[in-house]
């Protein structure tokens, strides 16, 4: 049974949960979340009333804000091209080797630590695209990346039994590796304007009904223009949809009711300007630096720990965790490798405080010290970075390469409309 199976909204948000938040993600049938920011109490809350909880990791990236991470990779770790380590200048990421049994084993520990440890339900893997969209044109190094994120599903799924697992992105690896390990995919800019006209995009959704039928795999799907429109396109196609147009740093409040209840939630009376949660949420107990989230993923701001900020970022930082399943320092992959990844174990088959967030009084604003406040502007600021991450980086192009196997492109969306809401 796909733990998916009667998810029929969904919300993505990579900020900090305030009371009001909390009680609103309860009209939802799941929730994705940078975990960072979440005490196993609050997860407990959401959950109360049946809601499913997913929280961020990114996979195929690590940004350098998150630092507690980046202190445990080892140089097999980073994917190499032509010697050099491949960077996102615009995200300030490194493309990761999943293929790594070491890395394997930092996500692993990152999931048990910021997952299963929360109760949180499953992961949402941020980042998964970079797999099509890096290595497509190198087939020996495509084989051993998708073999790597099969063996790192494999060792999840013997380790935490049924969880929920969604990838971002990712068409061609899903059909051709990853359908049998995972709970669902998900295809962020599902805009009705862009795939009613577009032949790759009504192919695709050929192929995600597909492997939802050989394999129980759902397609989230996610808009940001064209609302109404993208929504029905989305539920004829049998997806289910959330339109997001503020890039995951804002709570949507009040957009459903339960759908499992029969006595729908109330809404709060005040969701304006709800009032912070006092702050409680833990902070990674290694990282210098809040993570944001968390993704973002998500790619969850963004988490190795799906996104969040995927780690889908968006795309989130890092708590002590415990020694990664395997510690021997890994050769960097790079384009000219030949030497195919170990043979897959066998097991089981299948970011960022809210800018809009304000003080419900100037006399609880006043009362914070200079310290608090330097942090609270630190943590904003890397959840916008996280934000805009989501927001824009998995756009898909209105003219898609006709090359076999090219599910999805990774074109940068027009961020004017971004730029606008958010000041970097």
């Amino acid at each position: 049974m796909n733990p998916l199976d009667g998810v029929k909204n969904y919300q993505v948000y990579y900020g900090h949960p305030t009371e009001t938040i909390l009680k609103d993600m309860q009209n939802y049938d799941l929730v994705i979340i940078e975990p960072l920011h979440y005490t196993k109490a609050q997860v407990e809350q959401i959950k109360a009333r049946g809601t499913k909880v997913l929280g961020y990791i990114s996979v195929m990236e690590v940004a350098t804000w998150n630092t507690g991470l980046m202190s445990k990779l080892q140089s097999g770790d980073f994917f190499t091209r032509n010697g050099q380590r491949v960077h996102y200048s615009e995200w300030d990421s490194y493309l990761t080797n999943i293929a790594s049994p070491h890395f394997q084993g930092l996500l692993l520990t990152e999931i048990q630590n910021q997952v299963i440890a929360k109760g949180i339900d499953g992961v949402f893997m941020d980042t998964v695209g970079d797999i099509d969209n890096e290595h497509l044109n190198n087939p020996t190094v495509l084989k051993q990346q998708r073999d790597g994120l099969v063996n790192f599903l494999k060792q999840a799924r013997a380790r935490y039994g049924d969880i929920a697992m969604v990838q971002n992105w990712g068409f061609d690896t899903l059909e051709t590796s990853t359908a049998q390990y995972v709970d669902g995919i998900m295809w962020e800019s599902f805009n009705a304007d862009t795939i009613k006209s577009d032949a790759w995009s009504q192919n695709m959704i050929k192929k995600l009904q597909a492997v939802d039928a050989s394999h129980s795999v759902k397609t989230l799907t996610i808009s940001t223009r064209q609302s109404a429109d993208s929504h029905k396109l989305a539920k004829d196609s049998g997806f289910i949809h959330f339109h997001e147009a503020d890039a995951y740093v804002n709570w949507n409040a009040g957009l459903v009711t339960r759908t499992a209840d029969t006595t729908p939630a109330t809404k709060p009376a005040e969701t304006t300007t709800p009032k912070p949660v006092e702050t409680t949420t833990p902070k990674p107990a290694e990282t210098t630096t809040p993570k944001p989230a968390e993704t973002t993923a998500p790619k969850p701001v963004e988490t190795t720990a799906p996104k969040p900020v995927e780690t889908t970022a968006p795309k989130p930082a890092e708590t002590t965790t415990p020694k990664p399943v395997e510690t021997t320092t890994t050769k960097p992959v790079t384009e000219t490798a030949t030497t195919p990844v170990a043979q897959p174990t066998t097991a089981p088959t299948k970011p960022t405080t809210s800018t809009k967030e304000q003080t419900s009084s100037k006399t609880e604003s006043t009362q914070k010290t200079k310290a608090e406040l330097k942090q609270e502007k630190k943590e904003k600021k890397k959840a916008k970075k996280h934000a805009k991450k989501h927001a824009v980086k998995h756009e898909t192009s209105k003219h898609h390469h006709a090359a076999k196997g090219k599910m999805c492109e990774k074109v940068k969306h027009k961020t004017t409309g971004f730029l606008n809401f958010f000041k970097f």
